[in-house]
């Protein structure tokens, strides 16, 4: 029962071990492409700017971090606070970006119009569609902004160092195999040899039963 249990446990680190290795690469490449990486229907998202400083209690502030659901585009509706890929132009060359802004009117082709809560901001210039809209704004995480400044200012280390955590974390768990299977082999050797001295011993019981009975004959004859 004990290497049953053992071994659903090491399977299941296994797999979620490698599920989250492949969640951080599948999450650094959508980062780099500007967009959002969802699991289990959310994703998150860091306001790097001040366009949605507002009153609203879904306005926000630079570094809160705003979790974000994939909900689908046809449900939203005038007031929400959606995120969606724009692009600009970088030296000369259109990037796209994610933005996060509330919808303030819906065109009549669908499209939506969208605005930061800044009172300094104009309306967004391109609407968004179906193929730009990216998710709906869920819920919004202040008291982490600490760690939200570093992660903005040093993203590539804290990639790198949730990448060695993971690592860690592998290397640690294949060890932990390795020693399982030795400690198995070893209860294996263990086992066998135990039975191989229970074999020799029933061989000699045997040996001295019948040396007994050997002797008991010979008595029984010489009596005679």
């Amino acid at each position: 029962m004990k290497k049953i249990i053992s071994g659903i446990m090491i399977s299941l680190t296994i797999i979620i071990t490698g599920l989250s290795i492949a969640i951080m690469f599948m999450g650094t490449s959508a980062y780099r492409n500007n967009e959002l990486f969802y699991v289990m229907n959310y994703s998150f998202s860091i306001v790097p700017t001040e366009s949605m400083i507002g009153n609203a209690s879904d306005s926000l502030e630079p570094g809160d971090m705003v979790i974000i659901k994939n909900t689908s585009f046809d449900d939203v509706v005038v007031g929400d606070v959606i995120v969606f890929q724009d692009q600009v132009n970088i030296n000369g060359s259109p990037n796209n970006i994610l933005i996060i802004h509330r919808v303030i009117d819906i065109n009549t082709d669908g499209s939506l119009v969208t605005k930061g809560d800044n009172p300094i901001n104009q309306i967004d210039p391109n609407p968004v569609t179906a193929s730009t809209f990216q998710g709906s704004y869920y819920a919004k995480i202040t008291f982490m902004k600490p760690i939200v400044s570093l992660m903005i200012s040093s993203r590539s280390l804290v990639f790198m160092g949730l990448f060695a955590v993971l690592v860690s974390l592998v290397i640690w768990e294949l060890a932990h195999i390795y020693k399982t299977i030795s400690e198995a082999k070893k209860e294996e050797i263990k086992k066998k040899h135990l039975e191989e001295i229970e074999e020799l011993k029933a061989v000699e019981r045997e040996k001295i039963k019948q040396q007994i009975l050997e002797e008991n004959m010979s008595k029984k004859t010489t009596d005679k």
